[in-house]
């Protein structure tokens, strides 16, 4: 069956061996398709990786483990005080929280531009943007979650057995 894969380009020598190798085995080639690298909890630093739990939010987590990392570990755009971040702003082009909502949880542009003002121009601190995508993260992973459980009852009709 032919598939689309979704994939960050660090993993693309990977998918070329597949299709160097998936035609030998008489099966078609995977279309793929490059997305972003999704940046860490802790910055621009690097991507988010799952060997690294503190700067990764995995599907499993609870609401106050997410809390706990966002808070903790979600790098920031913004000033080092509130004064400072009131009279400079925050800059939401380097801030975790904002390109997380960016990307994944904000789909209201209106809103998302809204965001982007308010916390750029100070009028936003960067508490209550992490606020803001605690919120979103933890209503994606209760329904997630909740979905995930109903599915368990349904596994060992996919899965093989010997």
């Amino acid at each position: 069956m032919p598939v689309l894969i979704p994939f960050g380009v660090d993993q693309d020598p990977h998918f070329r061996i597949t299709r160097d190798i998936a035609p030998k085995m008489n099966k078609p080639k995977p279309a793929l398709i490059h997305n972003i690298m999704i940046p860490a909890l802790g910055g621009p630093k690097g991507k988010m990786s799952a060997s690294n739990e503190n700067e990764t939010i995995y599907t499993t987590d609870s609401p106050e483990v997410v809390k706990k990392k966002i808070n903790k570990y979600a790098f920031s755009g913004g000033q080092p005080d509130i004064e400072e971040h009131r009279k400079k702003g925050g800059n939401p082009d380097i801030d975790v929280s904002y390109q997380y909502l960016r990307i994944f949880f904000e789909q209201d542009d209106k809103k998302l531009e809204q965001i982007h003002d308010d916390y750029k121009s100070g009028k936003m601190l960067t508490g209550e943007l992490k606020q803001i995508l605690i919120e979103k993260i933890n209503k994606f992973l209760a329904s997630h979650q909740q979905k995930r459980e109903k599915a368990r009852d349904q596994l060992d009709k996919f899965l093989l057995k010997d």
